[in-house]
């Protein structure tokens, strides 16, 4: 996917007498274990400004001045991350990262250019503790310096003084077409998968804990060594050897979606009070039969948009829920337009042509730096 979105980010054409695309300055610019950056700067160069990277070394070779345009939008994705370093199990603070955080915050206060910042989550994933509180003042911090604040999900407009604009999906994007509604797989039972990152925020262990027996469930995404180590001691313990499997590895864009298409079911057991949505979220609804997930605002909000968002609160209820699909699988078979109606439905809320009205609203009328028409 980021193969796809990266080849859609070019350098705005310069003309003499040409008037420059407004500029963004985007941090972080990279990321290589998720693609949702890549659709951001395919986003807004699609809407027409000159997306570069916001890095000490940018700024270092003359971006510097940039901040200080008032034409510049400053966008920042994840700002607090960079005070924080991860010890296996543990999330320390850094006191190098702290200074480099203190530096960006600066560069906010004392820059004329306007500022956005992305709030993703709620405070630092797998932080405990005074460490957690920490966290969240210094997300707190940013949110009060930044000039305008946005979330994926619109329940968090109000707690967070910010406006909801879409989480692009990952598989409507330019220069690919929508995969057509895949065809029912003629099996006795659906396949689950849990996809993303395998740290102890999403909660796995628990999952493990009341995993049915007859149900086969793949986890597969980059790891937290320590953590699979408490995941394989589980499967074990419960004799799960024969439905479970744990890919722990980093996956490339390609492998992602290949065990997303071939996935009947996708789980999200995230805590609710980790992160505001989930990235798999994105790559699942319009593609698989059913999602299932932890009940927080974001997923109820969903299940009120898509008939096949199952929901619990409380892990214990997961067995029921996938005991519940499986009995109406086979009824799947015989169901004619619901998987084209599921994909309507995810491309008009969170499809490219959406986000790329909503976007173009939001850094032009609410953000005041209109794109180069």
């Amino acid at each position: 996917m980021s193969e796809i979105a990266t080849q859609t980010v070019t350098e705005p054409a310069t003309h003499v007498g040409a008037k420059r695309a407004p500029r963004v300055l985007l941090s972080p610019y990279t990321n290589t274990t998720n693609p949702y950056i890549e659709l951001q700067k395919a986003l807004l160069t699609d809407i027409g400004y000159d997306v570069r990277p916001m890095s000490l070394k940018s700024l270092a070779q003359g971006g510097f001045v940039d901040v200080f345009r008032p034409g510049t939008v400053l966008v920042f994705h994840w700002l607090e991350l960079r005070a924080f370093n991860c010890l296996g199990k543990e999330v320390v603070l850094s006191p190098r990262g702290l200074l480099v955080f203190a530096f960006y915050c600066l560069l906010m206060r004392v820059g004329r250019a306007r500022t956005v910042y992305f709030v993703h989550d709620h405070a630092v994933h797998n932080t405990r503790g005074k460490v957690r509180r920490l966290s969240m003042r210094l997300m707190s911090i940013v949110r009060r310096l930044a000039d305008f604040r946005v979330v994926h999900a619109p329940d968090f407009e109000a707690q967070y003084d910010a406006r909801y604009l879409p989480h692009p999906l990952y598989w409507d994007v330019p220069e690919r077409t929508p995969d057509e509604p895949r065809q029912r797989r003629k099996r006795a039972k659906p396949a689950f998968a849990l996809l993303g990152a395998i740290q102890p925020y999403k909660e796995i262990a628990a999952v493990l804990q009341v995993w049915p027996r007859d149900s086969e469930l793949e986890i597969a995404g980059r790891s937290n060594p320590a953590y699979v180590e408490t995941l394989d001691a589980i499967v074990r313990e419960r004799a799960l050897g024969d439905v479970v499997t744990i890919d722990a590895r980093l996956l490339s864009d390609e492998e992602f979606e290949q065990k997303v298409e071939a996935a009947d079911v996708v789980i999200l057991p995230h805590a609710a009070d980790s992160m505001l949505v989930s990235g798999a979220f994105f790559e699942a609804i319009g593609r698989v039969p059913f999602v299932i997930s932890r009940a927080i605002p974001f997923m109820k909000w969903a299940a009120q948009q898509f008939d096949n968002v199952l929901l619990f609160d409380n892990v214990d209820e997961l067995p029921a829920l996938v005991e519940s699909v499986a009995r109406r699988w086979a009824a799947l078979e015989s169901e004619e337009g619901g998987g084209s109606r599921e994909q309507h439905r995810a491309i008009d809320a969170f499809g490219w042509n959406a986000c790329r009205r909503r976007y173009q609203q939001f850094f032009g009328d609410i953000v005041g730096v209109p794109a180069k028409r």
